[in-house]
């Protein structure tokens, strides 16, 4: 199986009845909008997410990926596939996940190779929300995942 295959559907491959979005950057201050944007996708959390709320939490999905999500109500929970990994974190504010997705960013998270550019290139991230029905179980999640940008001269 190549790694393409290996790789979730895109966000918007599938019917859903949640909103969706998804996010590829460097400026890693953009986490915390892809958290904000990850609450109000959800339909379950949604509606009672309080702002200062210590309800996030990030599971490593291997070394290239993190499933993050709110827990409100007890949903969602730990997602199915993951039942015996311990978390990166667990409830934390959205400003201290936005910063705990920022360290695995930079300290865990296995980036692909280093591509060269005729120019540059940065780290970033891409995150999506992942809605019901999605092929790779933990709906309600927002999925993080590294990857590098060109920076042109």
């Amino acid at each position: 199986m190549s790694k393409r295959a290996e790789r979730p559907a895109s966000p918007f491959s599938t019917d859903s009845f949640e909103p969706r979005f998804a996010i590829e950057s460097f400026d890693f201050d953009a986490l915390a909008l892809a958290l904000r944007l990850h609450v109000q996708s959800n339909m379950v959390t949604g509606w009672s997410h309080q702002p200062g709320a210590s309800v996030f939490m990030g599971y490593p999905m291997g070394r290239a990926r993190l499933a993050v999500a709110a827990q409100l109500h007890g949903f969602p929970s730990k997602p199915h596939k993951l039942r015996a990994v311990e978390p990166v974190f667990e409830f934390l504010t959205l400003d201290a996940a936005a910063e705990a997705v920022t360290r695995w960013l930079n300290e865990t998270a296995e980036y692909p190779k280093q591509p060269w550019f005729d120019g540059g290139e940065a780290r970033g991230f891409r995150v999506y929300h992942v809605p019901y029905g999605q092929p790779f179980d933990p709906y309600g999640h927002m999925v993080v995942e590294p990857k590098w940008f060109e920076i042109h001269k």
